[in-house]
């Protein structure tokens, strides 16, 4: 029996059991499978993709943080690191992966990492003709641009200021939404439907093929292989709101693509014994960030425009400047004042209220994932290279919001000094600082199943497929060898469509 239908599916739709038979099975729906799925797709296979999360229309969003954690985020929201520093770490759930709630903001991969990633890792398939062709399918299909400066608004246009009174080199981020209406509110699925998002994009492209079968509300948790393959993956069909089992779920497949994600694919890989623990789940970078709040005369309005439209380049340096802007639950937790009057007084005046932060090229940092009784087991240690670099970038950014008129600046920071002059920022933001003394933030796991030349040295080879087995291949930002220094949904889709066009010409 084959109940494989192309199409939409979920779990309102589903028999009892639900048994698949295909050419190709990708588990996840993210950026890295949603591109596999077009690249395979566009060369006449048949596809199965099974994701955990639900398929959201635009209309489907609500504007509540509640309802987001709930349904569009890994563990609800609650995902963190732990180690010298504690950090959220939140992820994507659905049809769409991370760019369901993500600020669509798009950089090709730094040709200097591509080399890298080349001559000391062995990944000889990252060439730059190849990837930059990979680079303008992408952004053809997602639609990449610029947004206009009527979307933008006074928390980008007030950095902008500062930078450029400052001289230093800054542009307005191309990002994967060309119908952005600046509503700032990225983080909740985009309402409009202008953001670019890979169900939108590269999932439609490849269910405008009728050769994929999108089958949402899936858990896949064992594996049977025989030999070195893998032959059917098997799981549990999910109700949407309560996450309680309904039923059951089977696929074979002659080729299989994990893409569940930096912390999904090494637990699934480890949990089925696919690969071992001396580099499956390790050397996870994350890109730290630490945030700034500055206070205005002026009205600011945070919330209305492009959520992070603008930034500064110091990659060079080891770090970037971006402009971001929250809900207010997410300021109030920023703030340093007492709980009390000094804290209504801020929240009262949001409105006057502008945020920025510098986001780390983490060189020196690293940690693991593991899966324990309790859960996925996060560890970061953040160096002592990076923090400096973090630091920084934050004195940086505090000295482009004096310069653009801020009556004070507050670093996100346990101690709390408030920034009234240039002469306040190093003894407010020393280098010094107990790691753990900052207010951290990470949204963007990588490396944790890095390719490479030998399984000395990695999980995968270079084309994506793990190691010792014939027919498993990885497609997400796990396969990073390093940390990028950029935001990475780009990256990740041309490592998806490079690894689906390495299985469909059987490279």
């Amino acid at each position: 029996m084959n109940d494989w239908r192309p199409g939409k599916h979920s779990s309102e739709s589903y028999p009892a059991h639900v048994e698949l038979e295909v050419d190709v099975c990708i588990i996840g729906a993210g950026a890295g499978g949603s591109a596999a799925a077009a690249a395979l797709t566009g060369a006449g296979l048949t596809v199965a993709v099974l994701e955990e999360g639900s398929h959201w229309r635009p209309s489907d969003f609500r504007q509540e943080t509640s309802f987001a954690f709930k349904h569009l985020y890994q563990e609800r929201g609650m995902r963190v690191t732990r180690g010298n520093v504690v950090m959220p770490l939140p992820g994507g759930r659905g049809v769409g992966g991370s760019t369901l709630i993500n600020s669509a903001i798009c950089f090709r991969t730094p040709p200097s990492v591509m080399k890298e990633w080349r001559e000391q890792y062995g990944c000889e398939r990252v060439t730059d003709d190849r990837f930059n062709g990979y680079f303008d399918r992408i952004w053809k299909t997602i639609g990449v641009t610029v947004n206009p400066v009527a979307v933008q608004r006074n928390n980008n246009l007030i950095f902008k200021q500062g930078a450029e009174a400052l001289g230093l080199k800054g542009e307005f981020m191309a990002r994967s939404a060309p119908g952005c209406v600046g509503c700032g509110i990225c983080q909740y699925g985009c309402p409009t439907g202008g953001k670019f998002s890979v169900d939108r994009t590269f999932m439609a492209e490849a269910l405008g093929t009728n050769l994929v079968g999108v089958y949402a509300d899936c858990r896949v948790s064992k594996v049977e292989t025989v030999g070195d393959r893998v032959v059917a993956v098997s799981g549990q069909t999910l109700h949407p709101d309560s996450q309680r089992p309904q039923g059951s779920i089977r696929v074979s497949a002659k080729t299989f693509v994990l893409s569940a994600g930096p912390i999904g694919s090494p637990l699934f890989l480890l949990a089925n014994g696919l690969a071992d623990s001396t580099h499956c789940g390790q050397h996870m970078v994350v890109h730290p960030t630490c945030g700034l709040l500055a206070r205005f005369e002026q009205e600011i309005r945070p919330w209305s425009g492009v959520t992070q439209g603008y930034y500064v380049d110091c990659w060079e340096k080891g770090f970037l400047l971006q402009t971001y802007s929250v809900t207010p639950d997410q300021y109030f937790l920023l703030l340093q004042t007492r709980i009390g009057k000094e804290t209504l007084e801020y929240l009262s005046n949001l409105s006057h209220i502008a945020s920025a932060g510098s986001l780390v090229h983490d060189t020196d940092s690293g940690g693991s994932v593991r899966q324990t009784p309790l859960g996925p087991d996060l560890y970061y240690h953040f160096g002592e290279g990076d923090k400096s670099r973090l630091m920084a970038g934050t004195r940086l950014c505090a000295e482009v919001f004096l310069a653009a008129g801020a009556l004070e600046v507050m670093p996100a920071m346990q101690i709390g000094r408030t920034i009234k002059t240039k002469a306040d920022i190093l003894s407010a933001i020393p280098d010094d600082l107990p790691a753990n003394k900052l207010l951290l933030y990470a949204s963007h796991p990588m490396g944790t199943c890095r390719m490479g030349a030998s399984r000395e040295t990695s999980v995968i080879d270079a084309s994506g497929k793990v190691w010792d087995w014939a027919n498993l291949h990885v497609a997400d930002a796990s396969m990073f060898p390093t940390s990028l220094g950029v935001n990475p949904q780009v990256t990740t889709m041309a490592m998806g469509l490079m690894v689906g066009e390495a299985i469909a010409h059987g490279s």
